[in-house]
């Protein structure tokens, strides 16, 4: 949630940072910002919205240092008034802010006593009345900083450009801080992403760890000891990849057509790669699947995989759940932590949890350098290229994929070979103009419908799960996925005469049981649309699922019509679908 990007180096900064801002687009933004230090000052330049062209910092002069932000509201309106970063009262500096300051309240009470004005509605701006009051009492600005960041409670990152002495001050305690080093210049950043395109050399940030530039020297500094740290910029194998639309209309039908070619590189590693792995839950007495959103119910279904083909006890967890599940961790277990950013807050403080229990962390995620990342005993990644629609859609397929490898590996199975059929199927025979224009029809005829629901068994009711939720984030429309067996027991109440109900028909051993439950919504007049290898006569509308391989690799793509409907129905309803109303892709605070 949010974004930092600063910038020191030879290019004009304002430009340099928003194309970083761009970049971080992706994780949710309502409102942004850019602040450049020239001779006369600090000159800054916002806007409520989107970012938009070059225009919109056409005020800022030319200058070699600056920091710029994107604001996901949370204390206080969307507001240009409410917008990062924020002066301090003398405009000697300004400063902003990633997270949420928990103890907001009561420091804002102490402030006011103590006669401090406030003109925003923002927790960020008692930070810099924070800094101001231990100014005022003698401190230095760098030493300000530090006491003002020590007194908050939460997961903050803040940043300040400082004028009098032309640098840039950067905090971390739980939301993600990196900073790139190119040549002759610098970048601070959320992600690594923000800045790919002109440095892969980074140096990644520890919670409670200060940088600084300043004097054209770049220090790390340990804030529970103030001793210096030797900076040491870790180089990343990886080449940047065009954040652009392609000539789609959306990122999001963009990276549902980019699942073609995704999954081959989720599975790209060799049973020696995974042996660590392997051996690790051989040994363990359980295996956890954790993740939060979207993540937890692709970790669902990496732990159904791990039960159904590999035959391990495997439980998946909700993240945020983890209070109830801490006490039967034991020491030699292992967690699988999924995460498209690998920067989210409510996994991050479970595996807090988890790794001081002795239970070893294995992840897949598709942030390279990542805190998860950092946080395992045995990192992998999903390989799938920048995905900026909110919605996680190729990243989700390859983390399913990656569970999928990992339960065949546990039997010495090698699933390359399908998985790249299954590439070319989707390629060929799939994700086609086609059957595009087939879902799009099918979502004209459910989108003023207020409610739908999706029946699943099996692995089917997880598809069936995160079906639901992908609509629910991008068209709004209130949706949800049951297991079947549920019918009888409640949601047959729902039922009514004209009710979407997506319903998944395998060819499997549940077969017979959906047809069945899939008759019983159709007699309550239920509006079908049948997922399945075959249609039938209880279908009002029928979508094919991909069909091939003895080792059922396709199961890997049955979510891809439900992604498709949530594109569609978005687009209909004149939503934007890569920006979900309220949504947040990196969701970094808890």
């Amino acid at each position: 949630m949010c974004g930092i990007f600063g910038y020191i180096g030879t290019k004009n900064a304002s430009g340099v940072i928003l194309d970083g801002l761009k970049r971080l687009e992706y994780r949710g933004y309502d409102s942004w910002g850019v602040a450049v230090l020239t001779k006369n000052g600090i000159k800054v330049a916002k806007k409520v919205g989107a970012i938009g062209d070059y225009h919109a910092i056409s005020s800022l002069p030319k200058s070699t240092i600056g920091i710029g932000h994107t604001r996901w509201a949370t204390h206080g309106g969307v507001t240009y008034k409410n917008a990062h970063p924020h002066f301090s009262t003398d405009k000697s500096f300004v400063l902003a802010q990633n997270g949420i300051v928990e103890n907001y309240i009561e420091l804002k009470k102490s402030l006011v006593k103590e006669g401090f004005k406030f003109t925003t509605q923002t927790d960020t701006e008692i930070i810099v009345r924070l800094v101001e009051k231990y100014r005022l009492k003698g401190s230095s600005l760098k030493k300000a900083v530090i006491k003002a960041f020590k007194s908050l409670k939460g997961r903050n990152t803040i940043v300040v450009l400082d004028s009098l002495q032309r640098r840039v001050i950067a905090i971390r305690n739980g939301s993600p801080l990196v900073v790139g080093i190119g040549k002759e210049e610098y970048f601070f950043a959320s992600d690594t992403l923000s800045f790919a395109d002109r440095t892969n050399d980074v140096v990644y940030i520890e919670d409670m760890q200060m940088v600084v530039y300043e004097e054209e020297t770049l220090s790390v500094t340990d804030l529970s000891t103030l001793k210096m740290i030797a900076v040491k910029p870790t180089h990343l194998n990886h080449k940047d990849v065009l954040v652009n639309k392609d000539g789609y209309e959306h990122f999001m039908l963009k990276e549902i057509m980019e699942e073609r070619h995704v999954l081959s590189n989720a599975v790209n590693y060799s049973l020696q790669d995974l042996k660590p792995l392997l051996s690790a839950i051989k040994k363990a007495n359980t295996v956890f699947t954790i993740g939060a959103g979207g993540a937890f119910l692709a970790a669902d279904q990496v732990a159904y995989l791990l039960r159904s083909i590999a035959g391990i006890k495997a439980v998946g967890m909700r993240a945020y759940e983890i209070d109830s599940y801490s006490h039967f961790f034991q020491k030699g277990d292992v967690v699988i932590a999924i995460s498209q950013s690998g920067e989210t807050a409510d996994t991050i403080e479970a595996l807090k949890v988890i790794k001081a229990k002795g239970v070893k962390v294995a992840s897949a995620v598709n942030m390279l350098g990542s805190t998860i990342t950092r946080m395992s005993d045995y990192p992998f990644f999903s390989r799938s290229g920048s995905e900026i629609c909110v919605l996680s859609t190729k990243s989700g397929v390859a983390e399913v994929a990656f569970g999928y490898m990992l339960a065949h590996a546990f039997n010495g199975i090698k699933v390359a070979s399908e998985i790249q059929k299954l590439e070319t199927y989707l390629d060929k025979k799939y994700l086609t103009k086609d059957f595009i224009a087939h879902t799009k029809r099918i979502a004209k005829k459910i989108a003023k419908r207020d409610h739908a629901f999706l029946l699943g068994k099996g692995a089917n009711y997880l598809v069936a799960s995160i079906g639901a939720l992908n609509i629910k984030e991008a068209s709004c429309v209130h949706a949800e996925g049951f297991a079947a067996g549920e019918l009888k027991h409640g949601v047959i109440a729902l039922i009514e005469k004209g009710t979407p109900v997506i319903t998944f028909v395998d060819t499997d051993s549940d077969h017979d049981y959906m047809i069945s439950a899939t008759a019983e919504v159709k007699a309550r007049g239920a509006f079908v649309i049948g997922i399945g290898v075959e249609n039938h006569e209880l279908f009002d509308e029928f979508i094919p699922l991909p069909t091939l391989s003895k080792l059922n690799c396709a199961i890997i793509a049955n979510i891809i019509p439900c992604q498709l409907l949530a594109y569609h129905l978005a687009v209909l309803k004149g939503l934007n679908p890569d920006k979900p109303r309220n949504l947040a892709k990196s969701v970094t605070v808890k």
